[in-house]
């Protein structure tokens, strides 16, 4: 999916660190494909196509999950519409149907897994992803 992305934007960084010793985990290729696309897609929409984008994979043998973690640089999401931004229709943008991380958690959650949105340190945001393996 991130093949998409490299040289595409001149003033994006794009930072990809996948741990080369994942379990297996079962997935919809296409679908997981498409939950990447779209937070990368948000991220390069946030910080106006430039930054730094980070891409990593672990994994947790104590919660026995793989994780994706999708961070940014950019000017992060308010406290007050993270409870919010994984409704349908819910959109901090003027454009757009407010359908695109709703259904990010709709095909995490049929995997069995989890998405949560945080704060990227220094600034930016963070979107975790964990799927059982």
């Amino acid at each position: 999916a991130l093949t998409l992305y490299r040289g595409l934007f001149p003033s994006l960084t794009l930072d990809l660190v996948l741990q080369p010793d994942l379990p297996p985990v079962r997935l919809d290729e296409e679908q997981i494909k498409r939950v990447i696309i779209n937070l990368v897609d948000n991220a390069v929409e946030a910080m106006h196509r430039s930054g730094r984008l980070a891409v990593d994979t672990s994994h947790d043998p104590v919660h026995k999950v793989a994780r994706i973690v999708v961070a940014d640089d950019g000017p992060g999401i308010p406290a007050g519409d993270r409870d919010k931004l994984f409704l349908p229709y819910y959109s901090t943008k003027g454009r757009g149907s407010g359908l695109g991380l709703a259904i990010v958690r709709r095909i995490v959650a049929e995997h069995g897994g989890n998405v949560e949105v945080s704060d990227n340190s220094p600034t930016g945001s963070r979107f975790t992803i964990e799927l059982p393996c």
